[in-house]
C-alpha cells in the first residue's frame, strides 16, 4: 500500500505556530482575569444583598401575624366587626372593631379613642388595653393595618401604615360624623409615630396617649449583626421617627411605660414638651398596674378634657 503523503511544509509550520502561541500565554494574565471575575461576582453579590435588605427591611421592624382578631371569651366588651377603606373593586382593605361605650350618659361616653397598635402580632394582642379603655366608659375604634390580622393587602410598611391610619380617621369622620375634638389617639410602640403624624395633620385633636413609644427603631436595626456589613444607614427608611416629636408636641400627652426605660428613652421622655403625664408601670403586678392606669387616665381626662363643650349637643 502506498504511504500517506508527507504533509505540506505550510501545515507543519502552522501547527508549530499554534504550539508556540500557546506557550507564550502569560499566567499573570490568567490570574488577573480570574481576580476580575471573582471581584465582579462579589460586587454583584453585595449589590444583591443591599437590594434584598432594602426590599425586606420592614421585617426588621414589623412582625405581623395573620391571626384572626376575635375577642377572647373572657372579654366583657361588646364590639362590632368593621370593614372599611374599600378599593375600586369594592373590596375592603381594613378590618377593625368598633367598641361602643355601654353607658351613654357618662362624662366621656361621646369621646372615642382611636387605638393604633404596635407593629407586632395583631388586634388579638391588644385586648387587655381595649378592655381597660372600654371599662373607663370610652368608645374605642381599633383596626389592623394591611398585612395584620384580617386586613387584606401586601406586607406592611411605614408608608402603608400611615395611609391606613388616615383611612381609619376618615372612617370615624364619615361613618360616625365625629369631629376631631371628640377623638383621642392611642399609639403603642411604633403606633406612637403614627399618632403624632395624625395629630400634626389634624391639630384639633385634644389629647394623645402613648404606651412604650419606640425611640430606638433605627438604632435597633443599625446594630443588628446581620446588617453590619451593609450601608444600612443609607438604605434604611422604615424609621417611625420620634427623635424630635416629643420635644415639640404641645398636645396634652399621657405616657405609659411598662419596662425600665433605657438611656435614650429616658432622655426623650425628660425632654417631652408640656403638658405631659408620665406613668411608670414597671415593677407593678397586674392589679397594681390596672389601678395605676385607671387612676392616671381619670386624672388626665379630667384635667385636659374638662370642657363640657367637648361633648356633642
Amino acid at each position: 500500500m502506498p504511504r500517506n503523503p508527507t504533509p505540506p511544509l505550510a501545515s507543519r509550520s502552522h501547527r508549530t505556530a499554534i504550539v508556540t502561541d500557546a506557550q507564550d500565554v502569560d499566567p499573570r494574565w490568567l490570574l488577573r482575569t480570574l481576580a476580575v471575575l471573582i471581584g465582579a461576582a462579589m460586587i454583584c453579590a453585595y449589590i444583591t444583598l443591599c437590594f434584598l435588605f432594602y426590599q425586606g427591611q420592614w421585617q426588621f421592624v414589623l412582625h405581623p401575624t395573620a391571626q384572626a382578631a376575635v375577642p377572647a371569651p373572657s372579654s366583657a366588651f361588646p364590639y362590632h366587626d368593621i370593614e372599611f377603606d374599600y378599593t375600586e373593586t369594592g373590596q375592603p382593605q381594613l378590618h377593625g372593631w368598633w367598641i361602643p361605650a355601654t353607658t351613654p350618659k357618662t362624662r366621656y361616653a361621646k369621646v372615642t379613642v382611636l387605638y393604633l397598635h404596635r407593629g407586632d402580632g395583631s388586634l388579638a394582642e391588644a385586648q387587655p388595653d381595649l378592655q381597660q379603655l372600654h371599662d373607663f366608659g370610652l368608645n374605642v375604634f381599633c383596626f389592623d393595618y394591611r398585612g395584620f390580622g384580617r386586613s387584606a393587602g401586601p406586607h406592611p410598611t411605614e408608608r402603608r401604615m400611615r395611609e391606613d391610619t388616615e383611612a381609619a380617621w376618615l372612617y370615624l369622620a364619615q361613618a360616625h360624623k365625629m369631629p376631631a375634638t371628640h377623638v383621642i389617639l392611642y399609639g403603642e410602640g411604633v403606633g406612637a409615630a403614627l399618632a403624632i403624624q395624625l395629630s400634626s395633620e389634624h391639630p384639633r385633636i385634644p389629647a394623645i396617649m402613648f404606651e412604650d413609644p419606640d425611640f430606638e427603631v433605627t438604632n435597633h436595626v443599625l446594630h443588628d449583626p446581620r446588617v453590619k456589613l451593609l450601608p444600612a444607614r443609607l438604605l434604611f427608611h422604615e424609621r417611625f421617627d420620634l427623635d424630635n416629636s416629643f420635644s415639640t408636641l404641645t398636645v396634652p400627652k399621657l405616657i405609659f411605660l411598662n419596662d425600665p426605660a433605657d438611656d435614650v428613652t429616658t432622655a426623650h421622655i425628660a425632654a417631652t414638651a408640656a403638658p405631659k403625664f408620665i406613668v411608670h408601670l414597671d415593677g407593678l403586678d397586674d392589679a397594681q398596674a390596672t389601678a395605676a392606669r385607671k387612676q392616671s387616665l381619670s386624672r388626665f381626662l379630667d384635667e385636659y378634657l374638662p370642657d363640657p363643650a367637648l361633648l356633642p349637643k
